[in-house]
C-alpha cells in the first residue's frame, strides 16, 4: 500500500543497511577494543576488518547508486521542460550524499590504520579511541544524509521511471 511516499528501491535499502551494519560494526569493534588483553586483539582486528571492508563497500556503492539513478533519470526526462529542475534535483542529492560519503570513508580508513599503529605501540590508545567515536558520528550523519535523499530520489524515480525504479 503506498500512502503517498514512494517505496524507496531494495538496491537503497540495502545499502542503507549496509551502513547501519557499518554502525553496529564500530561500535562492537570498540566494545571489543575495550576489552584490552591479548586473547581479545585478534577478535578486535578481524571484527574492524569485516567492519572496514562493509564500510567501504556501503559508502562508494551508494555513490554509485546516485550516479546510475541520476543518469538513467536524466536520460528518461531528455528534452523534457522539467529537465533542468531535476538535473538539479540530481545534482542536489549528489552535493549532500558524497561529502558525507567520503568523509565517512576517510574517517574509517584513519581510523583501522591508527589501530595497526596502536598494535605496533607507535600510535596512542587515545587517539585510535577518538577517531572510533568519530567514525560513529561521521557513519550516522551519512545514513541520515542517505536516508534523506534516497527518499527524494524514490520520488523522482517514481515519477520519471514509473514502477522500472
Amino acid at each position: 500500500m503506498n500512502f503517498g511516499t514512494p517505496i524507496i528501491t531494495s538496491l537503497a535499502l540495502f545499502l542503507l543497511l549496509t551502513t547501519l551494519l557499518t554502525i553496529a560494526g564500530l561500535v562492537a569493534t570498540t566494545a571489543i577494543g575495550f576489552m584490552a588483553s591479548p586473547a581479545h586483539t585478534a577478535q578486535h582486528m578481524l571484527v574492524a576488518l569485516a567492519t572496514l571492508l562493509i564500510g567501504l563497500f556501503s559508502q562508494s556503492m551508494t555513490m554509485f547508486f546516485f550516479i546510475g539513478s541520476g543518469k538513467e533519470i536524466k536520460e528518461k526526462i531528455k528534452g523534457q521542460v522539467a529537465e533542468s529542475s531535476v538535473v538539479q534535483q540530481t545534482r542536489s542529492f549528489k552535493s549532500r550524499v558524497f561529502p558525507a560519503a567520503m568523509y565517512a570513508i576517510a574517517i574509517l580508513m584513519v581510523t583501522f590504520i591508527t589501530g595497526g599503529g596502536v598494535a605496533a605501540a607507535k600510535t596512542p590508545k587515545w587517539m585510535h579511541l577518538i577517531l572510533a567515536f568519530v567514525a560513529v558520528g561521521m557513519y550516522l550523519r551519512a545514513y541520515l544524509v542517505q536516508l534523506r535523499a534516497m527518499d527524494e530520489n524514490a520520488r523522482l524515480m517514481e515519477k520519471y521511471l514509473g514502477s522500472s525504479g
